[in-house]
């Protein structure tokens, strides 16, 4: 357990990230059971709002939470409590997450959720400069479209299955990246902060927050009345250093729980490693 004056902070940290409307809106998503995006041909694609009362619903539940209810690990002495309090912040993101995903209190019935989460696109026969056009088939949806490309493979090695890879989601979504470490040569240590984003139109590799950013979001975590949000922290050109997933783990021990991603003993080739939006 956090010691209480941790644990105040460590609240309060988390109701100014509820408190945004990123957050409400991410969560919405979770209670509507569907999200409010995707691609061309998808039934989601006129579901570009959330449903009614899904927002009301996400802020009630907001202002009940009681971060009590949170399983987050005590912080060890030697580690440098406003670095951490990112470690702790993304994880209360992503069990707030998991308990949504897992609740079957949603705007819309099992069955209309599995149908459309479970919707893939019929094979099309395209003209791809050969004499003969080629039937093209699409790739089996995901298990969930609440997700995070490289947290969802092994999502079955998770204490909570799907309702984490739908907490990966939050986090990226909410923060801008899924928020891991340098563990250094021991693997528990705290010495710097990444993020792995999914988003379209930037790297899907794993990227070192600048300095400027680490205390932006500092600064709103702590603040009592923040003016403005930094969220999410979206990638720039100065953003460096980057490594791509295996390296990042597998090198550089950067990660926040050894068991979120599941590595090849060998170095897998470039086109392999890398993902999108």
């Amino acid at each position: 357990m956090l010691d209480p004056e941790h644990c105040k902070t460590l609240t309060h940290a988390l109701d100014n990230v509820l408190s945004t409307d990123l957050a409400e809106i991410i969560y919405a998503q979770l209670i509507d059971g569907r999200g409010i995006w995707l691609y061309k041909g998808h039934p989601l694609l006129n579901h570009g709002n959330l449903c009614k009362g899904a927002l009301e619903r996400a802020r009630t539940f907001r202002d009940g939470f009681d971060p009590a209810v949170l399983r987050l690990d005590p912080l060890a002495p030697s580690r440098e409590f406003k670095m951490c309090l990112v470690e702790l912040v993304a994880a209360g993101i992503h069990q707030i997450a998991a308990i949504l995903f897992q609740s079957d209190d949603k705007t819309h019935t099992k069955e209309h959720i599995h149908t459309v989460h479970s919707w893939k696109r019929e094979p099309e026969w395209e003209d791809m400069g050969r004499r003969e056009p080629v039937l093209f088939e699409y790739f089996d949806p995901p298990p969930t479209l609440f997700c995070h490309c490289e947290y969802l493979d092994h999502h079955q090695q998770y204490p909570h299955g799907l309702a984490d890879v739908a907490g990966y989601w939050a986090e990226d979504r909410i923060l801008g990246g899924i928020a891991v470490f340098d563990r250094g040569k021991s693997g528990t240590e705290c010495k710097d902060i990444y993020f792995h984003s999914s988003r379209e139109r930037y790297t899907p590799r794993v990227w070192r927050l600048l300095d400027s950013q680490l205390n932006d979001l500092r600064e709103f975590l702590f603040s009592e009345q923040p003016s403005a949000t930094p969220l999410p922290i979206l990638l720039s050109e100065e953003n460096e250093p980057r490594y791509n997933s295996w390296d990042a783990m597998a090198v550089h021990q950067i990660f926040r729980d050894p068991r979120e991603r599941a590595i090849p003993s060998e170095r897998p080739k470039s086109r392999d490693i890398e993902c999108g939006d």
